[in-house]
Protein backbone atom coordinates (compact mmCIF):
# COMPACT_ATOMS: atom_id res chain seq x y z
CA UNK A 1 0.00 0.00 0.00
CA UNK A 2 2.79 2.33 0.86
CA UNK A 3 4.52 1.44 -2.44
CA UNK A 4 1.36 2.26 -4.36
CA UNK A 5 1.03 5.59 -2.59
CA UNK A 6 4.66 6.33 -3.46
CA UNK A 7 3.96 5.61 -7.14
CA UNK A 8 0.88 7.84 -7.12
CA UNK A 9 2.84 10.59 -5.40
CA UNK A 10 5.70 10.21 -7.91
CA UNK A 11 3.31 10.31 -10.84
CA UNK A 12 1.51 13.28 -9.42
CA UNK A 13 4.85 14.99 -8.84
CA UNK A 14 6.15 14.50 -12.45
CA UNK A 15 2.90 15.66 -14.05
CA UNK A 16 2.87 18.69 -11.80
CA UNK A 17 6.48 19.50 -12.74
CA UNK A 18 5.74 19.14 -16.47
CA UNK A 19 2.61 21.28 -16.27
CA UNK A 20 4.35 23.96 -14.28
CA UNK A 21 7.33 23.91 -16.66
CA UNK A 22 5.16 24.26 -19.76
CA UNK A 23 3.46 27.25 -18.18
CA UNK A 24 6.93 28.88 -18.01
CA UNK A 25 8.53 27.38 -21.13
CA UNK A 26 6.84 28.58 -24.32
CA UNK A 27 8.21 28.37 -27.89
CA UNK A 28 10.05 31.54 -29.10
CA UNK A 29 10.13 32.82 -25.55
CA UNK A 30 13.60 34.20 -24.84
CA UNK A 31 15.10 32.91 -21.63
CA UNK A 32 18.47 32.70 -20.00
CA UNK A 33 19.87 29.50 -18.63
CA UNK A 34 22.86 28.84 -16.42
CA UNK A 35 25.33 26.26 -17.66
CA UNK A 36 25.60 23.53 -15.05
CA UNK A 37 27.62 20.89 -16.85
CA UNK A 38 28.96 19.99 -20.32
CA UNK A 39 29.66 16.68 -22.03
CA UNK A 40 30.68 15.72 -25.57
CA UNK A 41 27.15 16.15 -26.97
CA UNK A 42 25.25 18.65 -24.87
CA UNK A 43 25.49 21.76 -22.76
CA UNK A 44 23.19 21.34 -19.76
CA UNK A 45 21.40 24.41 -18.42
CA UNK A 46 19.23 25.30 -15.45
CA UNK A 47 16.25 27.49 -16.39
CA UNK A 48 14.64 27.62 -12.97
CA UNK A 49 12.63 24.44 -13.28
CA UNK A 50 13.16 21.32 -11.21
CA UNK A 51 14.53 19.56 -14.30
CA UNK A 52 17.57 20.75 -16.28
CA UNK A 53 17.43 21.30 -20.02
CA UNK A 54 20.10 20.77 -22.64
CA UNK A 55 21.46 22.40 -25.83
CA UNK A 56 23.35 20.58 -28.58
CA UNK A 57 27.04 21.49 -28.31
CA UNK A 58 27.29 21.92 -32.11
CA UNK A 59 25.32 25.17 -31.82
CA UNK A 60 28.31 26.93 -30.23
CA UNK A 61 31.34 28.16 -32.11
CA UNK A 62 33.11 27.94 -28.76
CA UNK A 63 31.45 25.96 -25.94
CA UNK A 64 30.51 28.09 -22.89
CA UNK A 65 31.94 27.50 -19.45
CA UNK A 66 30.11 26.12 -16.43
CA UNK A 67 28.38 29.02 -14.68
CA UNK A 68 27.92 31.08 -17.88
CA UNK A 69 24.44 32.51 -18.57
CA UNK A 70 23.36 31.85 -22.20
CA UNK A 71 20.33 32.87 -24.25
CA UNK A 72 17.96 30.00 -25.11
CA UNK A 73 14.47 29.24 -26.39
CA UNK A 74 12.45 26.04 -26.16
CA UNK A 75 13.22 23.85 -29.20
CA UNK A 76 10.76 20.98 -28.50
CA UNK A 77 7.73 20.78 -26.18
CA UNK A 78 8.33 17.08 -25.72
CA UNK A 79 10.84 16.03 -23.09
CA UNK A 80 13.64 13.68 -24.10
CA UNK A 81 15.32 11.60 -21.41
CA UNK A 82 13.42 13.68 -18.86
CA UNK A 83 14.80 16.97 -20.21
CA UNK A 84 13.64 19.75 -22.51
CA UNK A 85 15.68 20.59 -25.64
CA UNK A 86 16.67 24.22 -25.93
CA UNK A 87 18.37 26.12 -28.76
CA UNK A 88 20.96 28.85 -28.44
CA UNK A 89 21.06 29.51 -32.21
CA UNK A 90 17.33 30.17 -32.34
CA UNK A 91 17.64 32.42 -29.29
CA UNK A 92 20.37 34.51 -30.93
CA UNK A 93 18.31 34.75 -34.11
CA UNK A 94 15.17 35.73 -32.19
CA UNK A 95 17.06 38.30 -30.18
CA UNK A 96 18.57 39.75 -33.34
CA UNK A 97 15.23 39.85 -35.08
CA UNK A 98 13.60 41.73 -32.19
CA UNK A 99 16.48 44.17 -32.14
CA UNK A 100 16.07 44.68 -35.91
CA UNK A 101 12.35 45.41 -35.49
CA UNK A 102 13.16 47.87 -32.71
CA UNK A 103 15.71 49.63 -34.95
CA UNK A 104 13.26 49.76 -37.84
CA UNK A 105 10.63 51.24 -35.54
CA UNK A 106 13.09 53.95 -34.53
CA UNK A 107 13.85 54.79 -38.19
CA UNK A 108 17.23 53.05 -38.42
CA UNK A 109 18.07 52.04 -42.03
CA UNK A 110 21.45 50.39 -41.65
CA UNK A 111 22.76 47.05 -40.46
CA UNK A 112 26.28 45.87 -39.73
CA UNK A 113 27.36 42.34 -40.47
CA UNK A 114 29.96 39.97 -41.87
CA UNK A 115 29.94 37.83 -45.01
CA UNK A 116 28.81 34.36 -43.95
CA UNK A 117 28.46 32.57 -47.28
CA UNK A 118 28.50 33.09 -51.05
CA UNK A 119 25.71 31.62 -53.16
CA UNK A 120 24.79 31.56 -56.84
CA UNK A 121 22.77 34.77 -56.70
CA UNK A 122 24.35 36.63 -53.85
CA UNK A 123 25.89 36.63 -50.39
CA UNK A 124 24.50 35.76 -46.99
CA UNK A 125 25.32 38.41 -44.40
CA UNK A 126 25.35 37.50 -40.71
CA UNK A 127 23.90 40.52 -38.88
CA UNK A 128 24.15 39.40 -35.24
CA UNK A 129 22.22 36.20 -35.82
CA UNK A 130 20.02 37.41 -38.67
CA UNK A 131 20.85 36.00 -42.09
CA UNK A 132 20.33 38.90 -44.50
CA UNK A 133 20.51 38.42 -48.27
CA UNK A 134 22.80 40.61 -50.39
CA UNK A 135 22.22 40.17 -54.17
CA UNK A 136 25.31 40.43 -56.37
CA UNK A 137 23.71 43.41 -58.09
CA UNK A 138 23.81 45.25 -54.75
CA UNK A 139 27.16 43.88 -53.51
CA UNK A 140 29.41 46.66 -54.89
CA UNK A 141 32.90 46.14 -53.41
CA UNK A 142 31.89 42.75 -51.97
CA UNK A 143 30.79 41.25 -55.28
CA UNK A 144 33.79 38.93 -55.57
CA UNK A 145 34.46 38.59 -51.85
CA UNK A 146 34.15 35.15 -50.31
CA UNK A 147 33.48 34.46 -46.68
CA UNK A 148 35.43 37.11 -44.84
CA UNK A 149 37.70 36.61 -41.89
CA UNK A 150 36.06 36.74 -38.48
CA UNK A 151 35.58 40.28 -37.29
CA UNK A 152 35.62 41.84 -40.80
CA UNK A 153 32.44 43.86 -40.54
CA UNK A 154 30.63 45.89 -43.23
CA UNK A 155 27.68 48.26 -43.18
CA UNK A 156 24.61 47.78 -45.39
CA UNK A 157 21.37 49.61 -46.08
CA UNK A 158 18.17 47.65 -45.32
CA UNK A 159 16.03 47.57 -48.47
CA UNK A 160 13.15 45.42 -47.20
CA UNK A 161 12.03 43.31 -44.23
CA UNK A 162 9.40 40.53 -44.35
CA UNK A 163 8.32 39.81 -40.72
CA UNK A 164 6.27 36.77 -41.72
CA UNK A 165 9.07 35.09 -43.67
CA UNK A 166 11.60 36.70 -41.42
CA UNK A 167 13.74 37.64 -44.41
CA UNK A 168 15.88 40.74 -44.83
CA UNK A 169 17.19 42.21 -48.11
CA UNK A 170 20.20 44.55 -47.84
CA UNK A 171 22.33 46.65 -50.23
CA UNK A 172 25.99 47.51 -49.96
CA UNK A 173 25.86 49.64 -53.11
CA UNK A 174 23.16 52.00 -51.84
CA UNK A 175 25.01 52.45 -48.56
CA UNK A 176 28.24 53.36 -50.38
CA UNK A 177 26.38 55.70 -52.73
CA UNK A 178 24.93 57.59 -49.79
CA UNK A 179 28.34 57.74 -48.13
CA UNK A 180 29.81 59.12 -51.34
CA UNK A 181 27.15 61.78 -51.55
CA UNK A 182 27.92 62.88 -48.02
CA UNK A 183 31.64 62.76 -48.78
CA UNK A 184 31.34 64.88 -51.90
CA UNK A 185 29.36 67.47 -50.00
CA UNK A 186 32.09 67.49 -47.37
CA UNK A 187 34.87 67.62 -49.99
CA UNK A 188 33.33 70.59 -51.76
CA UNK A 189 32.87 72.41 -48.46
CA UNK A 190 36.31 71.66 -47.00
CA UNK A 191 38.73 71.26 -49.92
CA UNK A 192 39.71 72.89 -53.15
CA UNK A 193 42.20 72.10 -55.92
CA UNK A 194 45.74 72.40 -54.56
CA UNK A 195 44.85 71.40 -51.00
CA UNK A 196 46.54 68.46 -49.32
CA UNK A 197 44.56 65.44 -48.18
CA UNK A 198 45.41 62.15 -46.48
CA UNK A 199 44.49 58.85 -48.13
CA UNK A 200 45.29 55.16 -48.16
CA UNK A 201 46.57 53.33 -51.25
CA UNK A 202 44.05 50.57 -52.04
CA UNK A 203 45.23 49.01 -55.31
CA UNK A 204 47.52 49.38 -58.31
CA UNK A 205 46.31 49.55 -61.90
CA UNK A 206 48.19 49.85 -65.19
CA UNK A 207 47.60 53.60 -65.38
CA UNK A 208 48.33 54.42 -61.73
CA UNK A 209 46.85 53.67 -58.32
CA UNK A 210 43.59 54.19 -56.44
CA UNK A 211 43.56 55.91 -53.07
CA UNK A 212 40.81 55.72 -50.44
CA UNK A 213 40.06 59.18 -49.05
CA UNK A 214 37.28 58.78 -46.55
CA UNK A 215 35.21 56.17 -48.35
CA UNK A 216 35.71 57.41 -51.90
CA UNK A 217 38.49 56.37 -54.24
CA UNK A 218 40.65 59.01 -55.84
CA UNK A 219 42.85 58.32 -58.85
CA UNK A 220 46.59 58.85 -58.65
CA UNK A 221 47.71 58.72 -62.28
CA UNK A 222 51.12 57.22 -63.00
CA UNK A 223 52.28 60.53 -64.47
CA UNK A 224 51.60 62.23 -61.12
CA UNK A 225 53.48 59.78 -58.91
CA UNK A 226 57.04 60.97 -59.49
CA UNK A 227 59.03 63.55 -61.44
CA UNK A 228 61.21 60.68 -62.64
CA UNK A 229 60.78 59.54 -66.23
CA UNK A 230 61.30 55.88 -65.37
CA UNK A 231 60.25 54.30 -62.09
CA UNK A 232 58.31 51.42 -60.57
CA UNK A 233 55.15 52.32 -58.66
CA UNK A 234 55.78 49.66 -56.05
CA UNK A 235 59.13 51.22 -55.20
CA UNK A 236 57.38 54.46 -54.25
CA UNK A 237 53.96 53.33 -52.99
CA UNK A 238 52.67 50.33 -51.07
CA UNK A 239 49.13 48.98 -50.86
CA UNK A 240 47.69 49.85 -47.45
CA UNK A 241 50.11 52.75 -47.01
CA UNK A 242 48.56 55.97 -45.69
CA UNK A 243 50.16 59.23 -46.80
CA UNK A 244 49.53 62.76 -47.97
CA UNK A 245 48.48 63.74 -51.49
CA UNK A 246 47.62 66.91 -53.40
CA UNK A 247 44.16 67.42 -54.90
CA UNK A 248 44.62 68.11 -58.62
CA UNK A 249 41.01 68.08 -59.78
CA UNK A 250 37.50 67.62 -58.35
CA UNK A 251 34.61 66.59 -60.62
CA UNK A 252 31.57 66.21 -58.39
CA UNK A 253 29.13 65.51 -61.22
CA UNK A 254 31.27 62.62 -62.47
CA UNK A 255 32.22 61.52 -58.97
CA UNK A 256 35.93 61.77 -59.69
CA UNK A 257 38.84 63.22 -57.79
CA UNK A 258 42.37 63.33 -59.17
CA UNK A 259 45.33 63.22 -56.82
CA UNK A 260 49.02 63.95 -57.15
CA UNK A 261 52.06 62.81 -55.21
CA UNK A 262 54.93 64.41 -57.08
CA UNK A 263 53.28 67.82 -56.69
CA UNK A 264 54.18 67.73 -52.99
CA UNK A 265 57.68 68.85 -54.03
CA UNK A 266 58.90 71.36 -56.63
CA UNK A 267 59.57 70.14 -60.15
CA UNK A 268 63.38 69.76 -60.28
CA UNK A 269 63.33 70.25 -64.06
CA UNK A 270 62.21 73.86 -63.71
CA UNK A 271 65.66 74.85 -62.45
CA UNK A 272 67.70 72.26 -64.34
CA UNK A 273 69.30 74.89 -66.59
CA UNK A 274 70.46 76.89 -63.60
CA UNK A 275 72.03 73.95 -61.79
CA UNK A 276 73.76 72.21 -64.67
CA UNK A 277 75.56 73.19 -67.87
CA UNK A 278 76.67 71.20 -70.88
CA UNK A 279 80.13 69.83 -70.17
CA UNK A 280 79.62 69.56 -66.40
CA UNK A 281 80.89 66.44 -64.67
CA UNK A 282 78.39 65.01 -62.18
CA UNK A 283 77.98 62.00 -59.92
CA UNK A 284 74.98 59.73 -60.34
CA UNK A 285 73.44 56.36 -59.64
CA UNK A 286 72.29 53.78 -62.17
CA UNK A 287 68.54 53.29 -61.75
CA UNK A 288 67.46 51.46 -64.91
CA UNK A 289 69.23 49.21 -67.43
CA UNK A 290 68.05 48.90 -71.05
CA UNK A 291 69.46 47.27 -74.14
CA UNK A 292 70.61 50.62 -75.51
CA UNK A 293 72.05 52.15 -72.35
CA UNK A 294 71.31 53.09 -68.74
CA UNK A 295 69.33 55.78 -66.94
CA UNK A 296 71.38 57.61 -64.34
CA UNK A 297 69.78 59.61 -61.51
CA UNK A 298 71.88 62.69 -60.75
CA UNK A 299 69.43 64.03 -58.16
CA UNK A 300 65.98 63.08 -56.89
CA UNK A 301 63.59 63.25 -59.83
CA UNK A 302 66.26 64.05 -62.42
CA UNK A 303 67.49 61.23 -64.62
CA UNK A 304 69.66 61.28 -67.72
CA UNK A 305 70.30 58.68 -70.39
CA UNK A 306 73.78 57.26 -70.94
CA UNK A 307 73.85 55.55 -74.33
CA UNK A 308 76.02 52.48 -74.85
CA UNK A 309 77.76 54.40 -77.64
CA UNK A 310 78.90 57.05 -75.14
CA UNK A 311 80.54 54.63 -72.69
CA UNK A 312 83.89 53.95 -74.37
CA UNK A 313 86.04 55.42 -77.14
CA UNK A 314 87.49 52.08 -78.06
CA UNK A 315 84.75 49.51 -77.40
CA UNK A 316 82.28 49.64 -80.27
CA UNK A 317 80.00 47.10 -78.60
CA UNK A 318 79.32 47.66 -74.90
CA UNK A 319 77.25 44.97 -73.17
CA UNK A 320 75.20 47.00 -70.70
CA UNK A 321 74.40 44.13 -68.34
CA UNK A 322 78.07 43.19 -68.13
CA UNK A 323 79.23 46.78 -67.58
CA UNK A 324 76.67 48.25 -65.17
CA UNK A 325 74.57 47.18 -62.20
CA UNK A 326 71.47 48.77 -60.77
CA UNK A 327 72.43 51.12 -57.93
CA UNK A 328 76.02 51.46 -59.18
CA UNK A 329 77.62 54.88 -58.61
CA UNK A 330 78.99 56.45 -61.81
CA UNK A 331 80.66 59.67 -62.89
CA UNK A 332 79.32 61.13 -66.13
CA UNK A 333 79.57 64.22 -68.30
CA UNK A 334 76.50 66.23 -69.37
CA UNK A 335 76.33 66.29 -73.18
CA UNK A 336 72.95 67.96 -73.61
CA UNK A 337 70.10 69.49 -71.58
CA UNK A 338 66.49 69.91 -72.75
CA UNK A 339 64.39 71.21 -69.87
CA UNK A 340 61.25 71.46 -72.02
CA UNK A 341 61.37 67.81 -73.10
CA UNK A 342 62.82 66.82 -69.71
CA UNK A 343 65.80 65.12 -71.31
CA UNK A 344 69.37 64.89 -70.15
CA UNK A 345 72.00 63.33 -72.41
CA UNK A 346 75.00 61.89 -70.60
CA UNK A 347 78.39 60.57 -71.63
CA UNK A 348 81.16 58.63 -69.92
CA UNK A 349 83.89 58.34 -72.53
CA UNK A 350 84.17 62.15 -72.66
CA UNK A 351 85.84 62.05 -69.24
CA UNK A 352 88.87 60.34 -70.79
CA UNK A 353 91.15 61.40 -73.64
CA UNK A 354 90.09 60.01 -77.00
CA UNK A 355 92.93 57.70 -78.08
CA UNK A 356 91.88 58.16 -81.71
CA UNK A 357 92.77 61.86 -81.67
CA UNK A 358 96.51 61.16 -81.89
CA UNK A 359 96.46 57.62 -83.27
CA UNK A 360 98.11 58.75 -86.53
CA UNK A 361 100.95 60.31 -84.56
CA UNK A 362 101.63 57.10 -82.65
CA UNK A 363 101.08 54.84 -85.65
CA UNK A 364 101.52 56.78 -88.92
CA UNK A 365 100.74 55.05 -92.20
CA UNK A 366 103.63 52.78 -93.11
CA UNK A 367 104.35 51.73 -89.53
CA UNK A 368 105.31 48.05 -89.21
CA UNK A 369 104.53 46.29 -85.93
CA UNK A 370 103.79 42.93 -84.41
CA UNK A 371 100.24 42.55 -83.06
CA UNK A 372 98.12 39.74 -81.58
CA UNK A 373 95.14 38.44 -83.54
CA UNK A 374 91.99 39.30 -81.59
CA UNK A 375 89.34 37.93 -83.90
CA UNK A 376 89.14 35.90 -87.11
CA UNK A 377 86.22 36.65 -89.45
CA UNK A 378 85.27 35.51 -92.95
CA UNK A 379 86.61 38.69 -94.59
CA UNK A 380 89.89 38.97 -92.66
CA UNK A 381 91.42 39.27 -89.20
CA UNK A 382 91.35 41.93 -86.50
CA UNK A 383 94.65 42.66 -84.79
CA UNK A 384 95.19 44.69 -81.62
CA UNK A 385 97.21 47.82 -82.43
CA UNK A 386 97.06 48.94 -78.79
CA UNK A 387 94.68 48.30 -75.91
CA UNK A 388 91.14 48.93 -77.11
CA UNK A 389 92.12 49.77 -80.71
CA UNK A 390 92.02 47.15 -83.45
CA UNK A 391 93.08 47.16 -87.08
CA UNK A 392 91.63 45.09 -89.92
CA UNK A 393 93.71 42.99 -92.27
CA UNK A 394 91.38 42.34 -95.18
CA UNK A 395 91.55 39.16 -97.23
CA UNK A 396 92.83 41.15 -100.19
CA UNK A 397 95.76 42.44 -98.12
CA UNK A 398 97.01 39.06 -96.91
CA UNK A 399 98.83 37.76 -99.99
CA UNK A 400 99.89 39.06 -103.42
CA UNK A 401 98.69 35.77 -104.89
CA UNK A 402 95.05 36.32 -103.85
CA UNK A 403 94.89 32.69 -102.81
CA UNK A 404 93.56 33.21 -99.24
CA UNK A 405 89.89 32.23 -99.14
CA UNK A 406 89.41 31.27 -95.48
CA UNK A 407 91.49 33.20 -92.89
CA UNK A 408 90.61 30.62 -90.24
CA UNK A 409 92.88 28.13 -92.01
CA UNK A 410 95.87 30.42 -91.50
CA UNK A 411 95.18 32.32 -88.28
CA UNK A 412 93.68 31.76 -84.82
CA UNK A 413 92.92 34.24 -82.06
CA UNK A 414 96.05 34.90 -80.03
CA UNK A 415 98.51 34.43 -82.90
CA UNK A 416 101.12 37.17 -83.24
CA UNK A 417 101.47 38.55 -86.75
CA UNK A 418 103.53 41.30 -88.33
CA UNK A 419 101.45 43.93 -90.12
CA UNK A 420 101.87 47.26 -91.83
CA UNK A 421 99.58 50.25 -91.18
CA UNK A 422 98.04 51.14 -94.55
CA UNK A 423 95.43 53.77 -93.71
CA UNK A 424 93.84 55.46 -90.65
CA UNK A 425 90.35 57.00 -90.63
CA UNK A 426 90.01 58.74 -87.29
CA UNK A 427 86.41 59.87 -87.70
CA UNK A 428 85.24 56.38 -88.54
CA UNK A 429 87.72 54.93 -85.99
CA UNK A 430 89.07 52.45 -88.50
CA UNK A 431 92.60 51.26 -89.24
CA UNK A 432 93.48 49.28 -92.35
CA UNK A 433 96.47 46.96 -92.11
CA UNK A 434 98.24 44.69 -94.53
CA UNK A 435 100.50 41.66 -94.46
CA UNK A 436 101.36 41.36 -98.13
CA UNK A 437 102.62 44.97 -98.10
CA UNK A 438 105.54 43.79 -95.98
CA UNK A 439 107.07 42.35 -99.17
CA UNK A 440 107.48 43.79 -102.65
CA UNK A 441 104.64 43.13 -105.07
CA UNK A 442 105.63 40.82 -107.97
CA UNK A 443 103.80 43.24 -110.22
CA UNK A 444 106.18 45.98 -109.25
CA UNK A 445 108.92 43.95 -110.94
CA UNK A 446 106.64 43.50 -113.95
CA UNK A 447 106.16 47.27 -114.13
CA UNK A 448 109.89 47.83 -114.07
CA UNK A 449 110.56 45.10 -116.67
CA UNK A 450 107.85 46.28 -119.04
CA UNK A 451 107.79 50.08 -119.04
CA UNK A 452 105.18 51.96 -121.14
CA UNK A 453 105.83 52.05 -124.97
CA UNK A 454 108.18 49.09 -124.76
CA UNK A 455 107.76 46.47 -127.53
CA UNK A 456 107.05 42.87 -126.58
CA UNK A 457 106.41 39.58 -128.30
CA UNK A 458 104.21 36.86 -126.91
CA UNK A 459 101.86 33.98 -127.57
CA UNK A 460 98.05 34.20 -127.60
CA UNK A 461 96.93 32.29 -124.51
CA UNK A 462 93.25 33.09 -124.54
CA UNK A 463 90.55 34.59 -126.77
CA UNK A 464 87.54 36.31 -125.22
CA UNK A 465 84.87 38.61 -126.73
CA UNK A 466 86.60 41.70 -125.35
CA UNK A 467 90.16 40.90 -126.43
CA UNK A 468 93.21 38.66 -126.48
CA UNK A 469 95.26 37.37 -123.56
CA UNK A 470 98.95 37.28 -124.47
CA UNK A 471 101.54 35.40 -122.41
CA UNK A 472 104.84 37.26 -122.34
CA UNK A 473 106.64 34.90 -119.95
CA UNK A 474 105.84 31.98 -117.75
CA UNK A 475 104.25 34.11 -115.01
CA UNK A 476 103.31 37.30 -116.88
CA UNK A 477 100.18 37.66 -119.01
CA UNK A 478 98.84 40.82 -120.63
CA UNK A 479 95.53 41.83 -122.22
CA UNK A 480 95.07 43.32 -125.66
CA UNK A 481 91.64 44.90 -125.63
CA UNK A 482 89.62 44.39 -128.83
CA UNK A 483 89.92 48.11 -129.52
CA UNK A 484 93.71 47.77 -129.43
CA UNK A 485 94.03 44.72 -131.70
CA UNK A 486 93.99 46.50 -135.05
CA UNK A 487 93.29 49.79 -136.70
CA UNK A 488 90.76 47.90 -138.79
CA UNK A 489 87.47 46.86 -137.15
CA UNK A 490 87.39 43.18 -136.26
CA UNK A 491 83.99 41.61 -135.53
CA UNK A 492 85.19 38.14 -134.54
CA UNK A 493 88.65 37.71 -133.04
CA UNK A 494 88.50 33.91 -133.40
CA UNK A 495 88.38 34.29 -137.21
CA UNK A 496 91.69 36.16 -137.17
CA UNK A 497 93.56 34.52 -134.25
CA UNK A 498 93.94 31.21 -132.53
CA UNK A 499 95.58 30.18 -129.26
CA UNK A 500 99.30 29.72 -129.82
CA UNK A 501 99.70 32.48 -132.42
CA UNK A 502 102.74 34.66 -131.89
CA UNK A 503 101.94 38.37 -131.82
CA UNK A 504 103.80 41.61 -131.17
CA UNK A 505 102.47 44.50 -129.13
CA UNK A 506 103.37 47.67 -127.26
CA UNK A 507 103.04 48.02 -123.47
CA UNK A 508 100.43 50.67 -122.61
CA UNK A 509 100.93 50.42 -118.82
CA UNK A 510 101.03 48.23 -115.73
CA UNK A 511 98.52 48.66 -112.85
CA UNK A 512 100.31 47.13 -109.85
CA UNK A 513 97.28 47.25 -107.50
CA UNK A 514 94.93 45.65 -110.03
CA UNK A 515 97.65 43.31 -111.31
CA UNK A 516 96.91 44.27 -114.88
CA UNK A 517 99.25 44.58 -117.91
CA UNK A 518 97.66 46.42 -120.84
CA UNK A 519 98.99 45.83 -124.39
CA UNK A 520 98.26 47.27 -127.83
CA UNK A 521 98.90 45.56 -131.16
CA UNK A 522 97.49 48.59 -132.95
CA UNK A 523 100.08 50.90 -131.42
CA UNK A 524 102.79 48.37 -132.34
CA UNK A 525 101.84 48.78 -136.00
CA UNK A 526 101.87 52.56 -135.75
CA UNK A 527 105.22 52.62 -133.97
CA UNK A 528 106.74 50.18 -136.45
CA UNK A 529 105.62 52.32 -139.40
CA UNK A 530 107.00 55.44 -137.85
CA UNK A 531 110.34 53.76 -137.18
CA UNK A 532 110.53 52.44 -140.75
CA UNK A 533 109.72 55.85 -142.15
CA UNK A 534 112.28 57.44 -139.96
CA UNK A 535 114.96 55.06 -141.26
CA UNK A 536 114.07 55.79 -144.86
CA UNK A 537 114.17 59.50 -144.34
CA UNK A 538 117.45 59.30 -142.53
CA UNK A 539 119.15 57.04 -145.14
CA UNK A 540 117.81 58.47 -148.49
CA UNK A 541 119.64 61.56 -149.92
CA UNK A 542 116.92 62.18 -152.52
CA UNK A 543 113.62 63.80 -151.97
CA UNK A 544 110.83 61.38 -151.01
CA UNK A 545 107.23 62.13 -151.96
CA UNK A 546 104.03 60.85 -150.46
CA UNK A 547 103.56 58.66 -153.52
CA UNK A 548 106.89 57.04 -152.83
CA UNK A 549 105.86 56.29 -149.30
CA UNK A 550 102.64 54.65 -150.50
CA UNK A 551 104.49 52.54 -153.04
CA UNK A 552 106.97 51.49 -150.36
CA UNK A 553 104.19 50.41 -148.09
CA UNK A 554 102.47 48.43 -150.87
CA UNK A 555 105.72 46.69 -151.59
Amino acid sequence: MENANEKIEDGFSMESIADNALDTLQPNKLMQGEVVTIDSEFVYVNVGTKSDGRVRIQEFAEPPAVGDMIDIVLAERRMVDGMYMFSNTAAVREKGWRRLMDLRSSGQEYLTGAVAAVGEKGLTIDCEGIGAFLPFSQAADLRSKKAAAPGEMYTFKVKSVDPKKRSVLVSRREYLDEIREKFWADIVDRYKVGDRITGKVTRFVEFGAFVDIGGVEGLLHKNDISWKRVYKKKNILHVGEEREFVILDIKKEEGRISLGLRQLVDDPWLSIGEKYKTGDTVEGRVVTLTGQGVFVEIEDGVEGFLSAAEVSWTRKTVLIKDTFKKGQAVTVSILGIDGTERRLVLGMKQLAENPWDAIDERFPAGTVLKAPVRKVVSFGIFVEIEEGIDGLVHLSDMSWEDNVKDPAQLFTAGDEVEVKILDIKKKEMRISCGIKQLTRSPWQAVKEKFPPRSKVTGVVSGIVPFGLFVRLSEDVEGLVHISEVSRRKIENLEEKFKVGDQVSAVVLGVDVDKKRLSLSMKHFEVMSEKEELSKILNNSPARVTIGDMIRMKQG
